[in-house]
């Protein structure tokens, strides 16, 4: 038996002889990994949906200060003449500006002027505002019904879909904006014109080409019917498909030329990263 407790204390089991009831020397340290693998899930969230709280600047909380009062506007009022313009301003500005920013001079302009650090946080910036109002663009067209159309569906089915896919949506893009880090959710490579990771094939780029843009995306169909609202589920239809014509015109391209050639991966290698 004495032989038993020499071990088990040795190997932080039971605590110590003085004190049996103590924490193991390792619990310590369990404790601080889980707590900061909580506290980057959180500063993760916050980051997908336009802040990231490391980075924050003043013209950044004034600018997502001024997109959230319009929202909050925009939901009380749920009039379509002033949300629909609101909400095809933030396709414009999310889907279009991006595309605009990252194909053209600009980046590089912006580095050689302030260093790749400084040029980045400042895209950055307008990167977490484009996130921000993409969202908002969703949730104000999701106070917008139709009624005659939106009670056709059981309500309690409608919940229950809302739930599920709001559910499955925002476990997929965060598994895979964990798996790749927040800078490679804000175009960091893209803006920077080169790698700053390598491509992943781990978490959920085991198992679907692009889970950010396809299954990640579900959440905005799932919000809208949290809330019964047919134009929210159009609105982020739309949106899905116009992070896929992204991808296609400004991303994709980037991705072949970066991360595939040269060296050309293996045909499983690419089909792993969602490269077809």
């Amino acid at each position: 038996m004495a032989v038993l407790d020499k071990k088990t204390q040795r190997d932080g089991v039971g605590g110590s002889a003085e004190n049996p009831g103590a924490a193991a020397p390792g619990d310590g340290a369990r404790a601080r990994r889980a707590l900061r693998w909580i506290l980057r899930v959180i500063s993760t969230v916050f980051a997908m949906a336009g802040w990231r709280l490391e980075h924050l600047n003043a013209a950044w909380v004034a600018g997502s200060v001024a997109s959230l009062f319009i929202a909050h506007e925009l939901v009380l009022r749920a009039d379509a003449r002033l949300t629909i313009p609101y909400f095809l301003f933030t396709l414009a500005f999310y889907y279009g500006g991006n595309a605009a920013i990252l194909r053209s001079s600009l980046p590089a302009r912006a580095i050689a002027r302030m260093g790749e650090e400084r040029a980045f946080r400042a895209y950055e910036t307008v990167a977490g505002l484009m996130f921000l109002n993409q969202g908002l663009g969703v949730g104000c067209m999701a106070a917008l019904h139709v009624h005659a159309i939106e009670g056709v569906v059981p309500a309690p089915l409608v919940l229950g879909a809302g739930a599920a896919l709001f559910g499955v949506g925002l476990l997929i893009k965060l598994w895979a904006t964990l798996t790749v880090g927040v800078d490679a959710y804000y175009f960091r490579d893209m803006f920077l014109g080169h790698a700053s990771a390598p491509a992943s094939d781990r978490g959920p780029y085991r198992f679907m080409r692009n889970p950010m843009y396809g299954v990640g995306q579900l959440q905005g169909y799932g919000y809208a019917l949290l809330y019964g609202s047919l134009p929210g589920v159009a609105a982020a239809g739309i949106g899905h498909l116009l992070i896929y014509a992204f991808y296609l015109v400004a991303e994709r391209p980037f991705v072949r030329r970066i991360y595939l050639s040269p060296p050309v991966l293996p045909e499983d290698r690419r089909q792993a990263i969602g490269i077809p």
